[in-house]
């Protein structure tokens, strides 16, 4: 997820895709279904109070592209599958699910008596109708790759659905618990309601209202279908631009959660009374752009070049204070079971190599070219002056400019008018398919460096479609060893996520991918 805006362990379950017998009657039960019983006694009541540094972009499943927009979706609806704090899926609006040996059909067995907070009953009429929607030419659909090999979607009986696939796809039940597969209630839709500013979800918040630039309001939903849940009475999210000022916020109790902690405030915040403080390596990573249609960038020697000058432990200690880990190879983080264990670039950066690489590619003396970063996101814009020190190392001379976002959208990110930019990720799944398809696959969105090869394409499909997780992982290191071979886009770091809250906030629980799936989980004590 890239933050157009995007806020995103070990496998504890394994939930791939398998041609086996034994695996295609396999049904689980969500972990979270006795959660309070391992901690003290849930206390009900109470307003959770978040601090966000972004507005929402419409609340519709379907059209909300950012990640303040799912983060609104995933409390006001609900999904087939969710995600555990380690983005593992388990079984959600379904009670649970049978796959087919060949992996071409999943079959899911809805709860009954679930209600839309409009009062209508949600059934698998609405799971079809949701799926179609997403699927239908010309939808816009932003994550069209999650729903690309679903052929059909058919009504067995009221609570009983049936997907049919194209091929085999390894994420498959990850992406039904994505913000985007959000079920929506088909009688509403159908009506003329407008899910993009009123939602309508199961979810276990209702929707009140939205200030932009302001607050985010919501009342708990009593009729939940996890009973008890949620504790609080409501929530409130507080839109704060100035990072400075979220963190003000916090500390004086104007808000009890944010999950948007700036690095240079991670000090203070963590040793503030009152205050807890957790870190974790997500995935959240950032990466520079070269444009692979502009010359010299066109030459891949040049980018390989690039990504061996940039100093990354300068990077982590500059811009995130320690709070982030430098990207040795592949963008695939150490926790992931995709992780490829490549150890290619040194955290300070070789500039030896990087300069015989340059004149290898017919540069010796380096050339000008510009850096254009987006200014709306700090970190970008203090991490500029970083990599353009360390491109001056090999004789590359970068010229830095900024653009305030909407601007910088329109015109350098979508018609790809740069020399070199910058972005960052936060997967919303953690499914290896995630980090890498979007940024390196032909002609997808988020490919702005325009960067296309058929050897890298097959590698994705081959990773995507694998029946069993041990040749998805192969898959998916050949894809990363060839990454670096071609360099279309050149790693960065992985920034931590870093989330504080008022010590009164109880069970909580954060997850790998930076959504808050699990506040539904938490409670406030008085």
């Amino acid at each position: 997820m890239t933050d157009i805006d995007r806020t995103s362990g070990g496998l504890s379950r394994r939930l791939l895709l398998k041609a086996s017998a034994s695996i295609a009657a396999m049904a689980l039960i969500s972990p979270f279904a006795s959660s309070a019983a391992t901690a003290a006694e849930p206390v009900k009541g109470g307003v959770l109070k978040l601090a966000f540094s972004a507005d929402p972009a419409g609340f519709d499943p379907a059209r909300g592209p950012s990640g303040m927009s799912h983060v609104v979706i995933e409390q006001v609806y609900s999904t087939l599958m969710s995600l555990d704090p380690d983005a593992q899926p388990y079984p959600d609006l379904a009670e649970k699910y049978e796959m087919a040996p060949d992996g071409l059909t999943y079959t899911f067995h809805l709860r009954k008596g679930v209600k839309f907070h409009n009062g209508t009953e949600l059934t698998a009429e609405d799971v079809k109708f949701t799926f179609d929607r997403l699927r239908a030419p010309n939808s816009g659909y932003s994550y069209g790759s999650q729903v690309e090999t679903i052929k059909s979607v058919d009504v067995i009986d009221p609570y009983t659905v049936a997907f049919k696939l194209s091929k085999p796809t390894g994420p498959f039940l990850i992406y039904m618990a994505f913000p985007g597969s959000s079920i929506v209630p088909k009688a509403a839709v159908d009506a003329g309601h407008d899910l993009n500013s009123q939602p309508i979800g199961s979810g276990p918040f209702k929707f009140v209202s939205y200030q932009p630039r302001s607050m985010i309001t919501f009342e708990r939903n009593a009729d939940f279908y996890e009973p008890g849940k949620p504790y609080f009475d409501g929530m409130e999210m507080h839109l704060i631009a100035d990072v400075t000022a979220l963190t003000d916020a916090l500390i004086s109790g104007t808000v009890n959660f944010s999950n948007e902690i700036p690095p240079k405030d991670w000090s203070t915040i963590s040793q503030t009374p009152g205050l807890t403080g957790q870190t974790l390596e997500g995935s959240r990573y950032y990466w520079l752009l070269p444009n692979n249609k502009t010359a010299p960038l066109d030459n891949a020697k040049v980018r390989q070049a690039i990504a061996y000058t940039i100093n990354r432990q300068a990077i982590v200690a500059g811009t995130f204070f320690g709070q982030a880990t430098p990207i040795a190879g592949g963008v695939i983080p150490k926790w992931n079971w995709a992780f490829a264990d490549i150890n290619a670039f040194p955290p300070q950066g070789d500039i030896a190599k990087a300069k015989q690489l340059l004149a290898d590619a017919g540069h010796p003396d380096g050339f000008e070219t510009s850096l254009t970063m987006a200014s709306s996101f700090p970190a970008m814009v203090s991490m500029a002056p970083i990599i353009q020190a360390n491109l001056a190392a090999i004789g590359i001379k970068a010229k830095i400019s900024t653009m305030e976002i909407p601007r910088y959208w329109d015109e350098v990110w979508g018609p790809s008018k740069f020399d070199m930019t910058a972005m960052y990720w936060v997967s919303p799944l953690a499914d290896p398919d995630d980090f890498v398809t979007n940024n390196y696959k032909c002609g997808m969105a988020i490919n702005v460096q325009k960067s296309c090869a058929p050897d890298m394409d097959a590698l994705l499909d081959e990773a995507k479609s694998a029946t069993t997780q041990e040749a998805r992982k192969a898959a998916y290191k050949r894809q990363q060893e060839l990454s670096l071979e071609q360099m279309p886009i050149v790693p960065l770091v992985n920034a931590w996520i870093l989330t504080a809250y008022t010590d009164k906030l109880q069970n909580y629980k954060p997850m790998r991918t930076g959504f808050l799936k699990t506040i539904k989980d938490a409670w406030l004590t008085a």
